[in-house]
């Protein structure tokens, strides 16, 4: 190889040389720099990422934010079909619910006198509440039956209390002291 050299006069190979030398010098500046952009694009990778990230979050928060108002706007149609449906009006009073009484011991095929009625306040609730309070005298079908015909009625009637003070045993008829309630408003 050194033959080769001897070739060249000593400008030429100062030439060479130089270079050389210039080329070992682009050769580490282009390695910094190398260096550096790859850090560089490794930190833009990760931030990449993180955005990526940060943007499905968010996706799915919205998503999450979605579908919690449509559970509320659920809530509020029930609400509403539980207004309509459901409650008694406070407009119509007591006499809907009394109407609504006789209809349904209609159905059930037993007659009921002795209606005593309670009303109360629930502020809280925004509600009023009606009691209805009867007693049933008849056979444990036909207390079925009636208890059938409350169940199935649409509009929102709770029996709150049962009490036996006979139970029809020995032959007697049965003997049942029942309390309802009717709401009205919400």
């Amino acid at each position: 190889m050194n033959a080769f050299f001897d070739q060249f006069n000593d400008t030429e190979r100062r030439t060479f040389g130089r270079l050389g030398l210039a080329a070992i010098l682009a050769l580490v500046v282009f390695l910094v720099l190398f260096a550096r952009m790859r850090g560089g694009l490794e930190k833009e990778r990760t931030a990449s990422f993180r955005l990526q990230e940060s943007a499905q979050r968010a996706v799915l928060a919205r998503d999450e934010a979605r579908a919690e108002w449509k559970r509320w706007e659920d809530a509020g149609r029930d609400l509403e079909e539980l207004r309509t449906g459901y409650f008694y009006e406070k407009e119509e009073g007591v006499q809907a619910l009394r109407q609504d009484l006789e209809q349904i011991f209609a159905l059930a095929g037993t007659t009921i006198t002795d209606l005593n009625y309670g009303y109360s306040e629930m502020e809280r609730e925004q509600v009023r509440k009606t009691l209805v309070t009867f007693t049933y005298m008849g056979t444990y079908t036909g207390l079925k039956k009636l208890l059938a015909a409350l169940e199935a009625f649409p509009k929102f009637l709770v029996i709150e209390q049962v009490d036996f003070p006979r139970t029809g045993s020995g032959g007697e008829r049965l003997n049942a002291k029942l309390t309802l309630a009717g709401y009205y408003g919400i």
